[in-house]
């Protein structure tokens, strides 16, 4: 009877334990230098975040948790991070605002506005980047394309 009762509060320090860890570790993660809150000034402009992404870790009683951190953005706990991630694939979902800024996800990247834009703009405003950057590729090689040419002219 005896060990048994020992078995049982090895198991409960063990818990405890295990639980009085993942509440220490519980606060938020580590703010990157490059996502430190800096003031804005409100500007038109749709511009990609190559810094935002998700990061996931684990808080209290080892629980996983979802961070968004981007350029400008400390980390922001992410609740529905599933359904966010469903959704973008059908259209732009804010996932953090801090201050004017606010970030957007859309299919395979986010996008940083301070205009507050609506899910239908954002939409607009990432297929006007993506015509705008095929056109830029073309322009680019039409021009290498072009001095290709002018180096193989005879000269004389």
């Amino acid at each position: 009877m005896s060990s048994v009762v020992g078995v049982v509060l090895l198991l409960v320090a063990a818990f405890a334990a295990v639980a009085g860890l993942s509440w220490w570790r519980r606060s938020g993660p580590e703010t990157p230098a490059f996502a430190r809150h800096r003031p804005s000034v409100p500007n038109a402009e749709l511009v990609p975040d190559r810094n935002a992404g998700f990061f996931t870790d684990r808080g209290f009683l080892f629980r996983r948790r979802h961070f968004f951190v981007a350029t400008g953005c400390p980390p922001v706990r992410i609740t529905d991070f599933p359904s966010l991630d469903v959704r973008r694939w059908e259209q732009p979902v804010r996932v953090a605002r801090v201050g004017l800024r606010s970030w957007w996800w859309y299919e395979d990247a986010f996008y940083r506005e301070t205009a507050g834009y609506r899910p239908d703009d954002v939409h607009r405003l990432v297929r006007d980047l993506e015509r705008r950057d095929q056109a830029r590729k073309r322009r680019a090689q039409l021009m290498s394309d072009v001095d290709a040419s002018l180096r193989k002219r005879p000269q004389g």
